[in-house]
């Protein structure tokens, strides 16, 4: 069981990766959603779904709203949906 924050490193290999423990979740602002990621005290940030926003970046909005949705945490219906589209 991992919680946000935990680490774990690789033993095996070129030991050049690790996993660490994410706390994904969605939020709406507005017209906006935001999906917030957080992980260690000083790791928190946020991606949108606002082509005009410094904290767009489709594909990444896109595979964690996929996620969001796999898993049943996607309150928000079809919203976000626009960022399966290439534009």
């Amino acid at each position: 069981m991992m919680s946000p924050g935990d680490v774990r490193v690789f033993q095996r290999g070129r030991r050049i990766a690790l996993v660490m423990g994410m706390g994904v979740w969605a939020k709406r602002r507005g017209d906006w959603i935001d999906i917030h990621v957080t992980g260690t005290e000083k790791f928190h940030t946020t991606v949108t779904n606002q082509p005009d926003s410094k904290r767009y970046h489709r594909t990444l909005f896109r595979n964690l709203r996929r996620l969001l949705v796999e898993h049943a945490r996607w309150p928000f219906g079809d919203a976000g949906a626009e960022t399966e589209q290439r534009e």
